[in-house]
């Protein structure tokens, strides 16, 4: 199989719902970034062979063909768009690389954009045996049968909770230590060059927008239960919803010759695996061992993991099932300071993988991510 080589990449500021993004159509955002990233490694859009971007709750149809056409690219350009909900982002960036792989293309641009500021309001089909009235609108697609069971996703994270009896103060302990490397990382300037700025409304934003960096155990202990009412699940050791995108570009040995690309890191592994859907956040854990037996590695050859932090406990619960050091899991910090908008979190942990790798001078990591319905995807990163 040829090589793939991960060249860089760039992402938005992360904006809370209804946040400093909330004006800007998905396409606005995924459209900017394509521009930028091809501004940043001295590209046309020509030279480009494919988009591939997720998206989870947009308007549907294929928003990664709309943005290339936002960003005023020739019509010549294919896109393509995925939707494994959270695990969107990394799909896209997992089925970019296998198409390098196989030599159908030289040069994808993939990640995702997610706007749940604009999401649309849906409704069931009046013949649709779900349908409960003409002013009923549903939040959120099926992602299972109701035979095997499709719970909503703090249902799921209370039940890990219970499941493998991880406590409420575990929770707030992990999710103040993700906003204080955050902070840390936000002080240091560590993203400054893959954070592009975004102007909306005559302002430009150039920082993620929900880091709190005075975060305290006092403050998150305060916090109620939001899905049952003696829960451990609060607004503070869960990810509230995000808007934002990234885009990663990966090239060809051929492209990296042709164009002088400067590789950061390869590919040189994906996995996607499904698990039961009503334990859904421990998705990544069947991915990653499957990523770890494919390349004949173990836990301890890993210098870096980024993992989605939908939930504290579901960091929690998949590092206790793979014995992977909490030290070296989402180094400078995760979505639960971030921000999580669906589509794009994929490349964006992958994005972060890279920084945290740079920081410690690793040389193996992995990004992974859960996914409602039960699904899992990870990828695995060498740097150069």
């Amino acid at each position: 199989m040829n090589p793939v080589y991960m060249i860089g990449g760039l992402r938005t500021p992360i904006g809370k719902t209804d946040g400093f993004l909330k004006d800007l159509l998905p396409e606005q955002l995924a459209s900017s970034i394509l521009n930028e990233v091809i501004h940043k490694y001295n590209l046309s859009p020509k030279d480009i062979d494919q988009v591939i971007l997720g998206n989870a709750i947009g308007p549907g149809g294929n928003i990664a063909r709309v943005s290339v056409l936002a960003a005023g690219w020739p019509y010549s350009i294919p896109a393509i768009t995925v939707d494994t909900q959270c695990g969107s982002g990394l799909s896209a960036i997992n089925l970019a690389a296998s198409q390098i792989q196989s030599g159908q293309a030289e040069l994808v641009l993939a990640g995702g954009v997610e706007s749940t500021s604009l999401a649309p309001r849906r409704q069931f089909n009046p013949a649709d045996p779900r349908f409960q009235g003409e002013h009923v609108y549903y939040e959120r697609a099926p992602f299972s049968t109701p035979a095997i069971g499709d719970p909503e996703v703090g249902d799921a994270a209370e039940y890990l909770a219970e499941y493998l009896s991880i406590s409420r103060e575990d929770m707030d302990a992990f999710a103040l230590e993700s906003h204080r490397r955050a902070s840390i990382t936000k002080e240091q300037d560590v993203f400054n060059d893959i954070i592009t700025p975004i102007q909306t409304a005559g302002k430009l934003i150039d920082s993620d927008e929900c880091i709190r960096n005075r975060m305290s155990l006092k403050l998150l202990e305060r916090m109620q239960p939001v899905f049952k009412a003696e829960g451990k699940i609060t607004a503070g050791n869960t990810c509230l919803k995000h808007d934002g995108a990234a885009i990663i570009l990966l090239a060809s040995s051929n492209a990296v010759k042709k164009y002088n690309l400067k590789p950061q890191a390869m590919i040189t592994g994906t996995a996607s695996c499904g698990c039961d859907p009503n334990l859904f956040p421990l998705g990544p854990v069947d991915s990653i061992q499957k990523l770890l037996r494919q390349n004949k590695l173990q836990v301890k050859d890993i210098d870096a993991l980024e993992m989605n932090e939908a939930f504290a406990v579901k960091i929690l619960a998949c590092c206790r099932q793979l014995n992977f050091s909490l030290d070296k899991t989402n180094i400078l910090g995760g979505a639960l300071a971030y921000g999580h908008p669906y589509g794009a979190s994929g490349a964006i942990i992958l994005l972060h993988l890279l920084k945290a790798l740079q920081q410690v001078n690793g040389q193996r990591g992995i990004a992974a991510i859960g996914a409602v319905g039960g699904m899992g995807i990870a990828t695995l990163i060498e740097r150069c």
